[in-house]
């Protein structure tokens, strides 16, 4: 039931696009968080059900703490009588509180029972030796990418609200990898107060799905100029491969079986490039011997790369900006188009976002950036667990299917 993914519905992924938060170091992390509630047996709350998984025992065995705190879970999945929701955390920390006024639940004083918050702490670097500190009332449990990091069976208030990361009850010492962290987060509740403060001595955003992590590896570049004043928006809809081509080459023909390194379309032939970190492929393509000109105008480019997925994924999110114009197509099937003359921003954000679904193995990512004048570039990211890499159409030996229907205009892989 539970994968390295995030299956999410519409009216919500315009509403996450905005609650990637910025963590100000060791002060309480509010969320959004992920929300579950599990009630415990009478008088079994806190201590007493620290090392008790509740999930396990609501679902029935279907769902257990492990399987959460490795593969995050789902927005509106259920576990027992209650769905996965998101809530903020009030500045005083009151989780009953947060759980009423969310809906979760209508009673105001819940004893003998569990929550679980999820969320993820996205870092741009490997960050070692890293102060979490968490405060709970009562009893805590707290999982780090799988991994339990921590453990207290107490009861307890929770205290008021730290201003420090000395103000916390409890402080443990963690390290952070690139890009997404998954944290799980147990308390336990006996009786009177219910909550949790939360923060890090990090430099980190928070996010209640995974993050869009920047493709890093080779893609396969091919340009086409268009014809004058007809770059960027004008000529999203126009195959371009198709022209340079004089009909040898088209967009979809390349969508569906790939490319290989080395064969030409019209002026130019297919050539490795890995993009640089602040998008400019143009630089990227004087750098590679493409071209000579170091402000091409009027001109589209191609870029292509195999996306290896383990499994089957359904509702993937990939993220792009472009500078000016972009298509995209996930084995032959158009999944995104924005016609628009713009910058493409910077790299901590994508301008576009969008949700697709990848079969087990082979998957071909194109993605079109057409250029009317100015600068030129494109970034480009996917929130799953998926190798990237260059396969030449002949090495492209594991079958794929249209990826079907997609949800969404709204706008660990191997990441930068």
């Amino acid at each position: 039931m539970y994968r390295k993914l995030f299956t999410i519905g519409l009216a919500c992924l315009i509403a996450l696009f905005a609650m990637t938060m910025t963590a100000n170091a060791q002060e309480p992390i509010k969320g959004p968080w992920l929300w579950m509630i599990a009630p415990t047996e009478a008088n079994q709350g806190g201590q007493a059900s620290t090392d008790i998984d509740s999930l396990d025992v609501a679902s029935g065995g279907d769902v257990t703490e492990e399987m959460v705190a490795a593969n995050g879970a789902n927005e509106g999945d259920e576990v027992g009588d209650y769905a996965w929701t998101l809530g903020t955390l009030p500045d005083n920390g009151d989780t009953n509180a947060m759980l009423v006024d969310i809906g979760m639940t209508e009673v105001a004083d819940f004893n003998d029972v569990t929550s679980y918050g999820l969320i993820y702490l996205k870092s741009d670097t490997d960050q070692s030796g890293v102060t979490l500190g968490v405060s709970s009332d009562d009893s805590i449990k707290v999982w780090l990418n799988g991994e339990v990091v921590h453990t207290n069976a107490v009861n307890r208030g929770r205290g008021g609200a730290p201003s420090n990361i000395d103000g916390y009850q409890d402080k443990i010492e963690v390290n952070l990898v690139a890009g997404g962290n998954l944290l799980l987060v147990k308390v336990s509740e006996r009786g009177g107060g219910w909550g949790q403060y939360v923060g890090i001595d990090a430099n980190v955003t928070t996010s209640p799905t995974p993050p869009i992590l920047h493709i890093q590896g080779e893609w396969l570049w091919m340009i086409a100029p268009t014809e004058a004043n007809q770059g960027g928006q004008a000529s999203t809809d126009i195959d371009s491969l198709d022209v340079a081509s004089g009909g040898d080459v088209t967009e979809e023909m390349v969508a569906m079986d790939g490319a290989t390194e080395g064969d030409e379309v019209g002026d130019y032939a297919w050539t490795l490039g890995e993009l640089p970190a602040n998008g400019d492929i143009n630089a990227m393509l004087v750098e590679l011997g493409v071209t000579e000109v170091a402000d091409f105008n009027d001109v589209t480019s191609y870029a292509v790369i195999t996306l290896v997925a383990e499994e089957d994924i359904q509702g993937a999110m990939i993220g792009v900006s472009s500078d000016d114009s972009v298509k995209v197509w996930l084995n032959g099937e158009v999944v995104h188009t924005n016609a628009v003359n713009r910058g493409r921003g910077n790299a901590q954000s994508f301008q576009d976002s969008f949700s697709v679904d990848l079969a087990k193995g082979d998957n071909i990512l194109m993605i079109k950036v057409s250029e009317r004048g100015g600068g030129w570039g494109m970034y480009a990211g996917i929130n799953v667990d998926v190798e990237a890499v260059y396969k030449s159409s002949l090495e492209l030996g594991t079958s794929v299917e249209a990826a079907g229907k997609f949800f969404t205009t709204w706008g660990s892989l191997k990441t930068k």
